[in-house]
């Protein structure tokens, strides 16, 4: 039980077993057959792609671009990706690789805890983040989707990585969660640390320590783990949920500025009336971060809601200075979740999370950054069944998923300056049912 515990978000590990009956997949490779659709790529209309004479200028601005959206289907036990167009919002290919894969470069195969990075690399390939207890990350190729390699990030503990960011060809970090017990073993081995990495030669150099940046004077225990990164203004800004061991205490909620020249931390930021903070988001035109933070749901429904918001830290200035933007307990007591977006440089996309106890299904809501109202967008088909959110401005459309055992999917909305109405919804593992989990540009 305490593996299942560690490898999933606090908050699913509760709810595991009921996941587990909705929604069970056999594991091989008859129940995940990959060969549906056209083997390339889809691509926008001005990609070099749809020109009769490639155009260098033009294959630079594709590769800085998304071509897609990459979608992982989980019931944390079995994972599949499936890809999906963005010009015709529909689903390109289903099961480009599964939890049944087997082919050369993948020597670790996918468990039920994978993830995306956060951000999207200027590559444009698919990293796939396996957390607990793999700990490695898988490297595909953009145009055929073949595995290029893994990295392993364990260094002789599962380190439960959390968030992978795209610096250079040859640099990038990976948060880890977990602590190792018991380090010195091998090299960069101690973990609740930010690892550094080289994405081209799939190596470890150097890790960057934080847990000297915990409160731990008011509690020994806490730990830092690190969890979503974004880059804005020169630095690369990291989450902390800051909890302890046994996820039952939390410190303040936090977040740390590194600068990524010197791989040194640069700013801690304590952010107010928060605990438990993971979601992350830079909106370039207001020069602004957005945090969400949960609370810490083993301390109860009333006492969890209370230190649940969103925070904005403007960067504008000499010093980071962080403000609560929007409390979970203002007009309706729901904590908000993991995952955060923006649409059209006005629109803050956040998930609230509902009751199992009360039957109170997710809400998708979006917080107007010139006043801070907030209104519901869509209201998920079961409580902690919103898995993924994506605002793609490319081309005026937000998507949100929605794990209801009834209809997994993914829904789509036009965003029309605010208005966001509903388009439709693709479902994006039709062959295996695994509803979605995680929705990212590639």
């Amino acid at each position: 039980m305490m593996h299942c515990i560690r490898r999933i978000p606090a908050l699913l590990s509760l709810l595991l077993p009921m996941l587990c009956l909705l929604s069970c997949v056999d594991d091989t490779d008859d129940a995940f057959d990959s060969s549906d659709g056209d083997e390339s790529p889809p691509h926008l209309d001005g990609d070099a792609e749809d020109s009769d004479a490639p155009d260098p200028e033009a294959e630079t601005l594709r590769k800085a671009a998304p071509w897609a959206i990459a979608v992982v289907g989980t019931d944390y036990f079995s994972t599949s990706i499936s890809i999906l167009e963005r010009k015709n919002r529909t689903l390109f290919r289903e099961n480009i690789i599964h939890s049944g894969t087997a082919s050369s470069g993948l020597s670790i195969a996918l468990s039920g805890d994978v993830v995306f990075p956060r951000a999207h690399n200027p590559e444009n390939r698919i990293v796939l983040i396996d957390r607990y207890p793999n700990s490695v990350l898988t490297f595909l190729d953009p145009d055929d989707f073949s595995v290029d390699g893994q990295l392993p990030v364990a260094t002789g503990f599962a380190s439960n990585p959390h968030d992978f960011l795209w610096l250079s060809e040859h640099k990038a970090y990976v948060t880890r969660y977990e602590t190792n017990p018991t380090p010195g073993g091998e090299a960069f081995d101690g973990g609740d640390d930010v690892l550094i990495v080289d994405p081209a030669a799939l190596s470890i150099t150097g890790r960057i320590p934080l847990a000297a940046y915990t409160d731990t004077a008011s509690d020994p225990d806490l730990q830092a783990r690190p969890d979503q990164m974004a880059y804005a203004e020169g630095r690369v800004w990291v989450t902390l949920n800051h909890l302890s061991a046994d996820f039952k205490e939390t410190g303040e909620g936090l977040l740390l500025g590194i600068d990524p020249e010197t791989d040194a931390v640069v700013e801690r930021v304590s952010l107010p009336k928060v605990t438990n903070c993971t979601g992350l988001v830079y909106e370039e035109s207001r020069r602004s971060l957005y945090v969400s933070c949960s609370g810490l749901f083993i301390q109860g429904v009333q006492k969890r809601r209370a230190f649940s918001g969103i925070v904005s830290v403007r960067l504008d200035g000499e010093v980071p200075e962080a403000s609560l933007l929007r409390s979970a307990v203002e007009e309706d007591d729901r904590p908000y979740g993991f995952d955060l977006d923006v649409a059209e440089g006005r629109w803050l996309l956040a998930v609230r999370f509902g009751d199992l106890a009360e039957d109170l299904p997710d809400w998708l809501v979006a917080i107007d950054l010139d006043n801070a109202e907030e209104r519901v967008v869509y209201a998920s088909g079961s409580p902690y069944g919103m898995g993924g959110l994506l605002a793609d401005d490319g081309t005026d459309a937000v998507y949100v998923g929605d794990a209801d055992p009834a209809s997994p999917g993914i829904h789509i909305f036009a965003t029309e300056q605010g208005a966001f109405t509903h388009l439709g919804r693709i479902d994006a593992h039709p062959k295996v049912g695994l509803p979605p989990r995680h929705i990212r540009f590639y």
